[in-house]
């Protein structure tokens, strides 16, 4: 039941990455395997910071904003 809602969740926003508030890493990682009883812990493997909730971006956004900072540099 979980992956159908996964593909549904894809199919309605996009691709969805998630990114690091304190870095903007997408260098994620599941830190918790408990995601029956309640969420789970993620790590930020750039800058070590931890929390259960780490916003998901769509794949077309992240890259506009990362050309829009090459540009600016």
């Amino acid at each position: 039941m979980g992956e159908i809602k996964d593909v549904l969740s894809s199919l309605r926003r996009g691709r969805g990455v998630r990114v690091c508030p304190e870095c903007g890493s997408t260098d994620i990682s599941p830190i918790t395997m408990t995601g029956y009883i309640s969420q789970p812990t993620y790590v930020c493997n750039n800058c070590g910071f931890q929390s259960t909730i780490f916003p998901e971006v769509d794949m077309a956004e992240l890259k506009g904003k990362k050309e829009g900072r090459r540009e600016a540099d």
